[in-house]
Formats: structure tokens, sequence, C-alpha cells
């Protein structure tokens, strides 16, 4: 099945793919809302950019690749490829970035439910040891609903884990094979 996907794409003589991006000028690859900076500091366009992430991730990690952008004749400019190279090397470094602040956040909220459920199983420990009559019904409420606290805070120790780390390592893992990536250029 990969390999039918990768037939997509066209290959260099040394056997890269080439994700080949056709556009009609350089400035529809950046974001048109930033009017602030000037051209080669403004954020990538969302669809160019989760189009090579879609792309890099088809391709697989084993597999090298290369960016060739194909411009109208009339959008020569001196410096084109490094302007654009710097450009894409420093999004992608800023998304790098995000996806660390995203996992320190997740990690935070796991250590902090982890340490939490653990105070509670031992809160429950100890009242089980403590209190003499383990059978009344107002004890196996409070015991059942600690349990059930536990189990509440516990989950999302899992499902950030197993889901939103896991997927912003895959991220990272693609934005970084994005930082270096040649650059080739074709006019129309």
């Amino acid at each position: 099945m990969k390999q039918e996907l990768l037939k997509r794409y066209d290959r260099e003589i040394d056997g890269s793919y080439i994700i080949n991006t056709r556009v009609n000028n350089c400035s529809s690859l950046f974001n048109e809302f930033d009017f602030s900076s000037s051209l080669w500091n403004r954020d990538l366009r969302e669809e160019f950019v989760a189009y090579l992430v879609d792309c890099v991730d088809e391709i697989g990690t084993k597999n090298k690749f290369v960016l060739q952008l194909s411009l109208p004749k009339d959008n020569k400019e001196d410096g084109f490829t490094e302007k654009f190279s710097r450009a894409l090397t420093s999004y992608f470094l800023y998304l790098v970035h995000i996806s660390r602040k995203s996992i320190k956040k997740f990690t935070n909220k796991i250590i902090f439910n982890f340490i939490i459920s653990i105070s509670l199983l031992i809160i429950i420990f100890i009242t089980g040891r403590r209190i003499e009559n383990t059978d009344s019904m107002l004890y196996m409420i409070f015991n059942e609903g600690l349990y059930i606290a536990i189990w509440v805070l516990m989950w999302p120790v899992f499902s950030d884990y197993l889901f939103d780390i896991k997927g912003e390592l895959n991220n990272i893992k693609i934005y970084k094979r994005l930082l270096n990536v040649k650059l080739l250029i074709k006019y129309y």
C-alpha cells in the first residue's frame, strides 16, 4: 500500500522523492494576514505547511526527499532560494518550539494528575487502617468516591501520553526533516 502512495511522487536521479509545488507567485506561500512583517519573516500559509507535512509523512522517515517550487518566470528574484530556505527553517523551528511547549504542558498535567492520584491512594490506605468500622455506608461511599476520582485523574495520564504526546513527537520528527530540506526552484 505504501509503495502505491509513493508512486505519485517524481524522483531525483539519486532516488530522492520530489515534493512538487506550483504557485503563481511566491507570496502565495506565506500567510496573507501577516501584514506587519516583511515577506520573508511571515508565517507560512497553513495549507502549504499541511501539504508539506502530509507529503513527508507519506514519504516516511527512511526515504529522502526534496522540495521543488515551480514559479512563473516573472517572479525571478536574486537570492530567492536562500531567502525561502531561511523562511522554511525559521518557521519549522517555530513549530518545533510550539510542539515542545505542548509536550511540556501535557507532561506537567500528567505529573500533577499522577501525584494527586497517588495521594488519594495513600488517603484510602490510611483511612482503611484507622477507621474501625469499614462496613459503614459513609466509609464505603467515601472510599468509592476516592477510587472514582483516582480513575478520572489517571485516565488523562494514559490518553494524553498515547494520543497527544505521541502525536506531538511525530510532528517534531516531521518538522525536523523539513528544517533543512533541499530546495529546488523551477521557473515556467
